[in-house]
């Protein structure tokens, strides 16, 4: 199985499974900058991006550059990543990672131990949404620092623990990660049991 089609043919998983298409039907998106007279294309979104007038317009542009963004964007997008807003950091990261298509897991991997990006969790979607390897030692160093226990570990611990058992399972690093989530498995979600459980038996085996 090729890595970048890993996801797609995983019939249980904690990753939702987003497109990253955004439905204009409505005009939500693009209505944001016919009212502010602003041309809707890459160019103009590229700008606002450059320019932060604020976390509106840079949540809309964001959005905006999943319609009308090409790869051209992706370095704009970096330079907001970090920007004090949440929303503003989830959406940058996933439309990098709907723009890159995989070409920047190791980028967004490198979020996770940036304590000016908070949006831990949506930076693990969006390495998993084209998955491969490139993100795994930036999972790995945070997981074994915030991953102490099934009952003890960040928003993003059980996404991260499903991404190394299917890209690092025979790393001891996260091997040791594997054991912190084995020693009180009881104590996880209903989802996450069944997930970890069907999907990796050889790899969580819970206390009968």
């Amino acid at each position: 199985m090729e890595q970048e089609n890993c996801k797609s043919e995983v019939k249980n998983s904690l990753f939702p499974n987003w497109d990253l298409e955004e439905n204009d039907d409505d005009n939500f998106i693009s209505d944001y900058f016919k009212k502010k007279k602003m041309p809707y294309n890459e160019d103009t979104m590229i700008d606002c991006l450059k320019n932060q007038h604020n976390k509106y317009e840079l949540y809309w542009a964001g959005l905006a550059l999943r319609q009308v963004g090409t790869k051209k964007s992706i370095e704009y997008l970096k330079n907001v990543v970090t920007y004090k807003n949440l929303d503003v950091q989830g959406v940058s990261v996933m439309t990098i990672a709907k723009l890159a298509n995989g070409t920047e897991n190791e980028f967004l991997g490198k979020l996770l131990l940036n304590k000016d990006f908070r949006a831990k969790w949506y930076a693990v979607f969006s390495f998993n949404f084209k998955a491969n390897d490139k993100a795994v030692p930036y999972a790995l160093e945070y997981g074994l620092k915030t991953i102490k226990s099934s009952k003890n570990q960040p928003e993003a611990g059980g996404l991260i623990v499903e991404y190394l058992a299917r890209f690092a399972p025979e790393n001891e690093q996260s091997k040791k990660i594997f054991a912190r989530i084995n020693k009180d498995f009881e104590n996880l979600s209903q989802i996450e049991k069944e997930v970890f459980t069907k999907e990796f038996p050889n790899i969580f085996t819970p206390v009968q």
